[in-house]
């Protein structure tokens, strides 16, 4: 197709979409992908590497004390950010804590006895509270979740709470591989309660549209895209986990168990069916397999969910023909299915995991998964892609982006490994977000440039 007719496409499919959708018709249009300079070359600011007129502060890291009294856990993942009283910023972080697989240099989520989900001592994930000033000050921070394996993402729900996702399938004292809520207004520990008829397998993230939530499954080559739709209305914490409902799995219409993972069209939108699966709480870790029994689709990895326009986005950190990452979007009203972008390597996008969008432009700020150094990288709503951030001292993967209720401050996290010699730490990030750049001109590079 020639250029002028297919930029007149691509800006006629991006129209109103935005910026996931913008870079899908750039790919399903043949347009090369463009890099923009976004808020100009990443500068070394000491542990990260940032544009220019953007500062940091390190507000949390492993090990240290917090307001409870207990050393900070291990191994920060997803978060979710809250309107506060007076004036504060509420962050609920996880804690991917997984003893339990072996890992040993791990601070524990303590939690007291009670509100322990497992009372084996193996078992020690979960997630922490933050009350934040200002934006840049933690002036309480507490363990609110514990007992619990592998807190890896979630999903912030409408009613203020919180969502985390067991990534493991693992038996102890207590069956694992649940879904857990928590209030985020709660002012201290909450009791654990699994929600238990949203499946038990090794969850991801999830999203809340219209009644119905949605999961994703962190499996590599066979996982599915499942939702959840509870009996009755759902409208404040706590009633997921005592509610009844249908679980199933999506299926594309026509072709039963379409592999997503090689060869699939970008752009291109998919009629899909949804089936039940008999069986939401197994012993052993069959719900994906009952889903491929009926036809269910099946995806690579898939990794963080995001709504917005009315769609479920999610994305595959391994999917594509290059293993760098595919990102989709659902449709629920049309009921489609619609691979909005593939990456062709890592220099372009490498191992997308969690998404968030950015209140002042509408980009969506993407944390790789990939190797060092490791990237937040900018999708605007022209579909133009863009460096925000790199990892300097530590090579951990970014998770977690958030915004403040004011959109003035960007949290996020850098994972870590053991709290002695390569704590995980929280970052409050502020600057002119308001003031990207626009019109695609190529970056310059440097810090911020492509990976050699």
């Amino acid at each position: 197709m020639g250029g002028a007719s297919a930029a007149f496409l691509v800006g006629s499919a991006m129209a109103g979409q935005g910026p996931l959708h913008a870079l899908g018709a750039r790919s399903a249009f043949g347009q090369p992908m463009e890099r923009t300079d976004g808020y100009g070359e990443l500068e070394d600011m000491g542990d990260i590497a940032l544009p220019r007129g953007f500062r940091y502060e390190i507000i949390s890291r492993a090990g240290e004390p917090m307001s409870d009294g207990n050393p900070t856990p291990t191994y920060f993942d997803a978060m979710g950010t809250y309107r506060g009283p007076r004036g504060t910023t509420i962050l609920i972080r996880n804690h991917e804590n997984r003893r339990s697989t072996g890992r040993q240099n791990e601070t524990d989520v303590v939690v007291p006895p009670e509100f322990r989900y497992d009372e084996l001592p193996q078992f020690n994930a979960g997630n922490t509270k933050l009350v934040v000033e200002g934006n840049r000050e933690v002036v309480e921070d507490y363990a609110i979740l514990g007992g619990t394996s592998t807190n890896c993402a979630g999903g912030v729900m409408p009613w203020n709470s919180w969502i985390a996702c067991e990534e493991v399938f693992q038996d102890g004292a207590e069956p694992h591989g649940y879904n857990f809520e928590m209030d985020a207004g709660a002012e201290g520990p909450v009791r654990a309660v699994p929600i238990k008829a949203a499946g038990r397998f090794v969850h991801e993230a999830v999203a809340w549209m219209d009644g119905i939530l949605y999961e994703t499954e962190d499996q590599s080559g066979n996982s599915c895209f499942y939702r959840y739709i509870p009996d009755g209305n759902i409208n404040g914490p706590g009633q997921l986990a005592e509610s009844t409902g249908r679980l199933q799995a999506l299926v594309i219409t026509g072709e039963p168990n379409r592999n997503t993972d090689k060869g699939f069209p970008v752009g291109e939108p998919f009629e899909v069916e949804w089936v039940g699966i008999d069986d939401p709480d197994p012993p052993t870790d069959t719900i994906r397999f009952q889903a491929a029994a009926k036809g269910a689709a099946l995806f690579d990895r898939e990794e963080g969910a995001w709504t917005g326009n009315g769609k479920i986005y999610f994305d595959c950190t391994s999917g594509g023909d290059a293993d760098a990452g595919q990102i989709w979007e659902f449709d629920p009203r049309r009921q489609t299915l619609t691979l909005i972008y593939e990456s062709p390597g890592q220099d372009e996008l490498e191992s997308p995991d969690n998404i968030v969008v950015a209140p002042r432009t509408g980009d969506i700020f993407i944390c790789e998964d990939g190797g060092d150094p490791q990237y937040i990288r900018g999708v605007t709503q022209q579909g133009e892609i863009y460096d925000f951030a790199m990892s300097i001292t530590d090579g951990s993967e970014f998770a977690g982006a958030c915004f403040s209720p004011d959109g003035n401050t960007l949290f996020v996290n850098q994972q870590g490994g053991s709290a002695a010699s390569n704590p995980g730490r929280t970052y409050a990030i502020w600057g002119p977000f308001a003031r990207r750049r626009r019109g695609g001109r190529p970056g310059n590079g440097g810090p911020g440039g492509s990976r050699p």
